[in-house]
């Protein structure tokens, strides 16, 4: 792959926050350049999930983790979002995830990850933010925390680690299914009301199931029992169990979600395989309602990044085509780590079907 400066890197970011006015050549000179630049960022990140990994797995051995070098389109977004972000500052190029299965194992895990040397700077503090204790404005809860890990010639680059538990996977990605498949942004708080504040309220009754003791552990009946018990305690619940239900009837949420996922057609079977496939470079087509995807073994990620931008600048020229190169151990392969990808949104409406059938 050929080689970039630092300055070309930095022009390339700023290029990219108006692309829409290079010529085919233009950007395409800018989509190498961010491929090199993302392709740096590939050894650190296997660091970085190896630390993850090591560390989250000795308190919840049934977690799963997730890796990803940030789609170009979001990396677009983001440079817009922030105009004084420079792409050589970005600090999530590289991620990684853990979906831990409690708040409890969450929060242990990340007392045990700041121990490590890779977090703290200089100046002695952490960078991180607390989407649990402060959720985003969308309802979004997770845990993100940046670090430096070195390069193979002693360099080092920011990769950002998201831990969540398994409630709060289940809202992102079914969020994330509904800005994919009719065409919302309501991850950037732009989208229709009615959908947006449906999130915001369940993301309250998911919080009040995860502050439940086993709750994941509980069978059906027991996770009735255990809710409705948390929700006549919790008055301050009431309100958006209420707004929930009115909500998920409103837009008819399940009708449509299941909608969703009935109509993807799913070309590649492997996807439910077992995990540690190396990376999937998935290619969602939201107008034909088809999901395609390529394996690439461990050895091969170089190769991946390739075919990766190359998708990319196909995907450029039409609203309808969304790729995403994605990583994941987790036993029921990609689609458990990305449901979002094949619109299954099984899990999500299972907990909204709990919150729908009780009435205080």
């Amino acid at each position: 792959m050929k080689s970039f400066s630092g300055k070309q890197i930095h022009k390339a970011g700023n290029d990219l926050q108006s692309f829409d006015t290079l010529s085919k050549e233009e950007f395409n000179k800018v989509m190498d350049v961010l491929s090199f630049w993302r392709f740096c960022h590939e050894e650190p990140l296997n660091s970085a999930l190896a630390s993850l990994r090591a560390t989250v797995f000795k308190r919840d051995k049934n977690a799963f983790f997730a890796k990803r070098l940030k789609r170009y389109v979001s990396i677009y977004k983001k440079l817009n979002r922030f105009p004084q972000m420079s792409l050589r500052n970005m600090q999530d190029i590289g991620g990684c995830r853990a979906v831990i299965e409690s708040d409890k194992k969450l929060k242990q895990s990340v007392r045990d990850l700041k121990k490590l040397p890779y977090f703290k700077t200089e100046a002695g503090n952490y960078r991180t933010k607390d989407y649990i204790k402060n959720p985003k404005k969308d309802g979004y809860r997770s845990y993100h925390l940046v670090g430096r890990f070195p390069t193979s010639n002693g360099e080092y680059r920011n990769i950002e680690l998201q831990l969540r538990t398994r409630i709060q996977h289940y809202w992102a990605t079914a969020l994330e299914i509904v800005d994919l498949f009719t065409g919302q942004a309501l991850k950037s708080n732009q989208g229709s009301p009615d959908w947006s504040d449906f999130f915001i309220q369940i993301s309250h009754q998911f919080s009040l199931m995860d502050s439940i003791h086993l709750f994941e552990h509980s069978t059906p009946r027991e996770k009735r029992v255990k809710y409705i018990t948390a929700l006549r305690k919790s008055k301050s619940s009431h309100k958006s169990h209420i707004a929930t239900q009115v909500l998920a009837k409103k837009l008819k949420v399940e009708r449509k979600l299941n909608a969703f996922a009935n109509s993807v057609e799913i070309i590649e079977k492997r996807l439910n395989d077992s995990p540690n496939l190396g990376y999937a470079l998935l290619k969602v087509d939201t107008g034909k309602k088809l999901v395609k995807s390529v394996f690439f073994d461990k050895d091969s990620s170089g190769e991946a990044e390739q075919r990766y931008i190359e998708a990319e600048k196909e995907a450029a020229l039409t609203t309808e085509l969304v790729v995403a190169l994605v990583s994941s151990n987790a036993i029921g392969g990609i689609k458990e780590a990305y449901p979002n990808y094949f619109a299954d949104s099984t899990e999500f409406l299972s907990h909204l079907n709990l919150i729908t059938s009780v009435n205080i």
